[in-house]
């Protein structure tokens, strides 16, 4: 039961952290962490699903990518760059959580997270750019409010995906939505 309240409380803080990058560029009551885990995880089920992957295995990774950000805080890749010891705080982070788990599924867990982390197989690179994706479409739900500082958050996340099918979701969405 530990391991409940403890994520729980992880969880709590990642509701009501909002991102970073929204609130550099002036965005009114922007995303919060959890809000975005969530969207990035229903993206990635229906996104692994279609494409064939091993959804739960996805749907995990989605799941806990963020996580340690309820201790570390929501970092913009310019923030990120200037740690260098950001990967070792992480899983530190989750090993001191999977603790409290039964030894197999800490272990089923950690592998997730340093999979994602790494981008080391299809699935986790297929998390990685779904969590683009969602940075993109997310821009250009701001952009249409009119907050035109975060179109450089939409540029980079084009720029940053690689997946064919993604980029052009991602591209065409800017005239759809």
């Amino acid at each position: 039961m530990d391991l409940i309240i403890r994520l729980h409380e992880y969880i709590s803080r990642l509701k009501e952290l909002r991102r970073t990058g929204w609130v550099q560029r002036g965005v009114k009551d922007p995303e919060t962490v959890a809000s975005h885990s969530y969207a990035v995880a229903l993206l990635t089920l229906i996104t692994a699903e279609l494409k064939g992957l091993d959804a739960l295995d996805a749907v995990r990774m989605a799941l806990i990518h963020d996580l340690a950000e309820s201790i570390i805080g929501d970092l913009t890749p310019e923030m990120k760059a200037g740690l260098k010891d950001l990967e070792e705080r992480e899983r530190k982070f989750f090993e001191d959580l999977l603790k409290l788990m039964p030894r197999a599924l800490a272990e089923t867990y950690l592998d997730a997270w340093r999979r994602f982390s790494k981008g080391e197989d299809e699935v986790s690179r297929l998390v990685r750019e779904v969590d683009k994706l969602e940075r993109g479409l997310q821009a250009i739900k701001y952009l249409k409010k009119g907050y035109a500082e975060v179109r450089e958050i939409y540029e980079s996340a084009l720029n940053e995906l690689k997946d064919p099918e993604l980029k052009k979701v991602l591209g065409e969405a800017l005239e759809k939505i």
